[in-house]
């Protein structure tokens, strides 16, 4: 009970989270999670060299995220450098269809296997700045 009070006290709540996505080419990495992924992404702003500077990458159409009708699911992307390593963790439904779509595209940095730790499959993406996505069911 003593959780319980102490998160009553805290008094907010993490509605949704927004992995954040370095990139130093957004057009391109725009471009990689469109046809890969099959992602809707866009770009919000440009500084006065043209280059992405603020961008998102959605798994739904735009139009259904504006609606807010579920947490936020895609990621945020910000003009710098990438870090790389695993920049989201992310459950999905149909993650065979998901590791299908990418090697459909073209692309081969995907794998897909069982994982005891979790009981479950894993499918893991390397991006075209090095990042990794790692998707599980």
């Amino acid at each position: 009970m003593n959780d319980w009070n102490k998160f009553k006290e805290r008094g907010f709540v993490v509605k949704e989270t927004g992995p954040v996505y370095y990139t130093e080419d957004m057009d391109a990495t725009i471009a990689w999670f469109t046809k890969t992924l099959g992602w809707y992404c866009e770009i919000d702003e440009r500084n006065e060299d043209g280059q992405g500077t603020y961008g998102c990458a959605f798994d739904l159409p735009r139009e259904f995220e504006s609606l807010h009708i579920a947490p936020f699911t895609g990621l945020h992307f910000l003009y710098g450098e990438p870090k790389g390593g695993t920049v989201a963790f992310m459950k999905v439904q149909g993650i065979e269809k998901l590791h299908a779509h990418v090697i459909n595209s073209g692309w081969e940095k995907v794998n897909l296997n069982d994982t005891a730790d979790f009981e479950t499959k894993l499918c893991q993406i390397e991006t075209i700045d090095g990042y990794i996505l790692q998707f599980f069911e």
